[in-house]
């Protein structure tokens, strides 16, 4: 953070008056909105030049169409460090219905009609007197070849089949993955593939579309955006809507887009489909299972409908492998939905000093968790954050900067997963959960808070949470 405020300085001439750390979800790249005179930018810090390279150049030519991407206002001189245009808090994910059975509110129906539109305008960005975009700075290659293609694949299989321990028989699988690479490349691509258009990576502003997150686009099949958009995990669109869009495409792209093969693009398109489903699952492994980022274990059921759905249609016949093992995860866990509940038990989450002792137990049963987080970065030590505590925006922003404090919180976590799952399931009434600190003030106000949160994403029960030292 100190690093961005830095840049801010050498760019502006003149400290923000506020940095807020932003979740940044599935990226490495670290996101922070910052305020100044009355107006606010996002400031980004990516290690990979390459990666921010393909950005920058992305979006130059992108503007250069008129097509709605935020601008790149400054680059720091290492190129690891650059602020662009915000555009709010709104996507399109946060529009839809919580409930996905209710109806596709008129508003949000007609956003996905324009990013459709906008959709059809990327894939044809440059291909104006034959020439395409510059794709010289593109990262990590430049087109969506068999080579690329397999490694998405294999990014299934290792990183999420062999961590969830779902059993396939691995040549067969080989060489299902061999024929549809086979079928989806059969000549080289001409037209922009944005790789991951999803609703999280739509901004809604004045009630128009904006893109985000296009850095690893390159050539590549029209079907792929159409399936990443239309089968989006969480999103969970229902099938008519689904259908609805599908035809909208064809008509605008038959319109819009030079030689489109219609034919050849329902052809390819559930090919697509399955392709992006896969690489999504193997993300979910990678930041779910492997490095313990519980979010991304929601979409998993999600993804596993929509292969199921699709599979029982036969779209997948060709793949028999993939079939049998989109069977076996239909009948896995890793289906399931719903979190675990209970209305008997509650949770007594809480901050205390250690200079204080242990806080007393209330509830009668003893025992619960300690959690130690004096080793953790100390804000009280800096002269801004001594009269504030752990539920101030500057005291969070400061720990949620160093990665050491979300591992910690990561790993609470799965100690704590299976033993609130065993009190649900044997109708226990409590549990506590305490975290220290050295005063009581900063660190364990903070991660009691977090746990909070993170507790509720995975569980629905009660939780109380108290603050020993600071109520207030």
């Amino acid at each position: 953070m100190e690093n961005i405020r830095q840049q801010f300085i050498g760019w502006k001439g003149f400290a923000p008056l506020s940095i807020e750390p932003l979740s940044a979800n599935g990226s490495s790249r670290q996101y922070y909105r910052i305020g100044f005179e009355n107006q606010t930018v996002l400031g980004a810090f990516n290690r990979s030049v390459p990666e921010n390279e393909a950005y920058f150049s992305f979006t130059q030519q992108f503007l250069q169409e008129n097509l709605p991407v935020p601008q790149v206002l400054y680059v720091g001189a290492d190129r690891t460090t650059y602020f662009v245009e915000d555009l709010g808090n709104d996507t399109l994910f946060s529009l839809l219905p919580k409930n996905p059975q209710s109806a596709m509110p008129e508003p949000v129906e007609k956003i996905y009609r324009q990013v459709i539109e906008n959709l059809t305008r990327f894939q044809r960005a440059g291909m104006k007197n034959g020439k395409g975009l510059d794709y010289s700075r593109v990262y990590p290659v430049a087109d969506f070849d068999r080579t690329a293609m397999m490694w998405d694949l294999n990014y299934f299989k290792y990183s999420f089949l062999k961590p969830a321990d779902i059993t396939f028989d691995e040549p067969a699988l080989e060489a299902d993955f061999d024929r549809l690479c086979a079928f989806l490349n059969p000549e080289p691509q001409r037209y922009f593939m944005y790789r991951d258009l999803q609703s999280r990576n739509i901004m809604v502003r004045n009630n128009m579309p904006w893109f985000i997150d296009f850095q690893g686009g390159r050539r590549g099949p029209l079907a792929y955006d159409v399936a990443s958009l239309l089968y989006d995990a969480k999103a969970s669109l229902p099938e008519d809507f689904r259908q609805m869009l599908l035809e909208y495409y064809l008509d605008t792209a038959s319109r819009d887009i030079a030689a489109f093969n219609r034919e050849g693009f329902c052809r390819e398109f559930y090919a697509c489909v399955l392709l992006r489903i896969l690489q999504a699952m193997g993300a979910y492994g990678l930041r779910g299972l492997c490095q313990k980022k519980d979010l991304f274990l929601k979409s998993i059921p999600y993804a596993i409908r929509n292969l199921s759905f699709l599979r029982k249609k036969g779209h997948f016949a060709p793949y028999p492998e993939i079939e049998r093992v989109i069977a076996r995860l239909e009948d896995s866990h890793w289906s399931e939905f719903e979190n675990p509940s209970s209305d008997t038990l509650k949770l007594h989450l809480c901050s205390f000093s250690f200079r204080q002792g242990l806080p007393a137990d209330s509830n009668g049963h003893g025992g619960g968790f300690v959690f130690d987080c004096r080793f953790l970065p100390n804000p009280g030590r800096l002269a801004q954050y001594k009269t504030l505590t752990g539920r101030n925006a500057e005291v969070q922003a400061f720990l949620a900067a160093y990665p050491e404090v979300d591992a910690f919180l990561q790993n609470c976590l799965e100690l704590l997963k299976p033993a609130i799952s065993n009190y649900i399931g044997r109708g226990f009434e409590s549990l506590s959960i305490a975290f220290g600190c050295t005063g009581g003030q900063h660190r364990s106000v903070y991660c009691a808070e977090k746990m909070k949160t993170l507790i509720e994403r995975n569980f629905n029960l009660q939780v109380d949470l108290t603050h020993h030292v600071h109520p207030e």
